[in-house]
């Protein structure tokens, strides 16, 4: 009879087996990778809710959620992929963001594109 279950991911299994992922995976151990987290709240009252995984200064993965609307819709998966290795700085964060809303078109209802930067420099600093 199984009482209970664990589950791990592909990524996890080859941590914990001492096997090392990523594009630092030689020099860098997954340890150093930190978790971080911040609710922000914009101007017009939208929550930005940001978690993500930090190594080095650099992100190395992000969730975006919130009560905001990004039109379109996919455009969120697409920002939070293009976040992926990038510096935790505010100017690069507010580059990459700006050239993201300009080049795709996307548009936030209840949001800016710098409503995310401070929402992501707000996980920064938890």
């Amino acid at each position: 009879m199984i009482t209970g279950r664990v589950e791990h991911t592909y990524l996890e299994m080859r941590e914990l087996s001492g096997f090392k992922t990523g594009p630092l995976s030689a020099s860098v151990p997954r340890k150093l990778e930190k978790l971080r987290s911040a609710d922000y709240k914009a101007p017009g009252g939208k929550l930005v809710r940001v978690r993500l995984k930090e190594q080095q200064g650099e992100i190395r993965s992000v969730q975006i959620t919130g009560d905001f609307f990004l039109i379109p819709e996919e455009s969120l998966g697409k920002l939070e992929k293009m976040l992926e290795d990038v510096p935790l700085r505010e100017a690069e964060l507010r580059l990459l963001v700006d050239r993201f809303f300009r080049g795709t078109g996307a548009q936030g209802l209840g949001v800016s594109s710098d409503d995310f930067v401070k929402a992501i420099l707000a996980a920064k600093e938890v």
